[in-house]
C-alpha cells in the first residue's frame, strides 16, 4: 500500500508540482513580454496615425502648389527682397511617388526681427513646408545685422500615392 502510494505520487504529483513550480516562474516573465509587446503596439499605432496624418497633409497640398514660388512671394510681403543674395531651388526624387523640394535662401543684412517674423511665416502657413536647415552669423558690414542660410523642405507625393493615400511600392 506504501508502496503503492509512492508510486502514484512519484507518477502523477510530483510532476504536477513540477509544473507548477516551472508555471509560477515563467508566467511572471510572459507577463513582462505581454506588457513591453503592448506598448510597442500602441507605440506603433501611434506613429502609424501620425504617418497617415501626415500623408493626407501631404496629399490634400494643392496639386499646382510651387514652394519657390511660394518662397518669392513670402520674401516680398516681408520686405526682404533686397536682403536675399540667393535663392536656390533643388528637387530630390526619392522614390517613384514621393519626392522633396528644397529652397535654400541665403539673406545678407537682417535684423533678428525680420528674420523671426519669416521663419514664423513659413512655421505658420497653411503650405506643407518646413525649415530643414538654418545657420545664422553676424554681418559683417553691421554687426548689429544677422546674415542667415536657411533650406526650406516641402515633400510631395505623385500618381496613385495621392489619389488614394497609399504608398506605391517600387
Amino acid at each position: 500500500m506504501v508502496v503503492a502510494c509512492w508510486a502514484l505520487y512519484a507518477a502523477v504529483a510530483s510532476p504536477v508540482r513540477d509544473r507548477i513550480a516551472t508555471l509560477q516562474r515563467v508566467i511572471p516573465d510572459k507577463r513582462d513580454e505581454l506588457r513591453d509587446v503592448q506598448a510597442k503596439s500602441a507605440e506603433y499605432s501611434a506613429k502609424r496615425e501620425a504617418f497617415e496624418g501626415l500623408r493626407a497633409r501631404i496629399a490634400g497640398q494643392e496639386a499646382d502648389f510651387e514652394l519657390p514660388s511660394y518662397l518669392e512671394e513670402l520674401v516680398e510681403r516681408q520686405q526682404l527682397g533686397a536682403h536675399v543674395a540667393t535663392m536656390t531651388p533643388n528637387t530630390l526624387q526619392l522614390q517613384p511617388d514621393y519626392s522633396e523640394t528644397i529652397v535654400g535662401i541665403e539673406l545678407e543684412a537682417v535684423s533678428l526681427q525680420q528674420l523671426a517674423r519669416f521663419l514664423e511665416q513659413i512655421e505658420t502657413s497653411q503650405v506643407f513646408a518646413a525649415v530643414g536647415s538654418l545657420h545664422i552669423y553676424r554681418s559683417p558690414q553691421d554687426e548689429a545685422l544677422l546674415n542667415a542660410t536657411i533650406e526650406i523642405h516641402s515633400p510631395h507625393l505623385h500618381g496613385s500615392a495621392v489619389a488614394t493615400g497609399t504608398e506605391t511600392t517600387p
